[in-house]
């Protein structure tokens, strides 16, 4: 397994209408930004994207610079064999340490030469590095 490392991800709370998703992903291809990760949702009238990308800096610069309100997170990412049960053995060590989420979200490729790559979002982050790095 490859060890869990921390990484930034960009937010961004849109209105909840078609056509923005659309819009954030033509700015990031714009400015020549390569998404890693998203993980985007709904709630009511607001639309939320959580970004995980090659170059953070113009990522955030691309889409402020369409207007986009956009703030910084730090994220822990694993990167994962594309097999089963890779997420329960990471999902266990961390119940086992009794961390609480935040939330989680991945991606996967089916392919058996790519990895799978988690992102997990807590307030302890530290502690997840020291048991998922032990």
């Amino acid at each position: 397994m490859s060890a869990a490392t921390v990484n930034k991800q960009v937010l961004v709370t849109t209105s909840n209408k078609a056509g923005e998703f659309a819009a954030i992903t033509a700015a990031l291809s714009d400015a020549k930004v390569n998404l890693v990760g998203i993980c985007a949702w709904s709630e009511g009238d607001k639309a939320n994207f959580a970004l995980l990308a090659d170059n953070i800096t113009a990522a955030k610069n691309a889409l402020k610079a369409k207007g986009y309100q956009v703030a910084e997170e730090d994220v822990i990412t694993v990167k994962l064999e594309d097999k089963v049960g890779a997420a329960a053995d990471i999902a266990k060590k961390i119940k086992d340490a009794g961390i609480n989420l935040d939330y989680v979200y991945g991606t996967v490729c089916g392919c058996a030469d790519t990895k799978a790559l988690l992102v997990v979002g807590s307030k302890e982050k530290t502690k997840i590095l020291s048991v998922l790095n032990a």
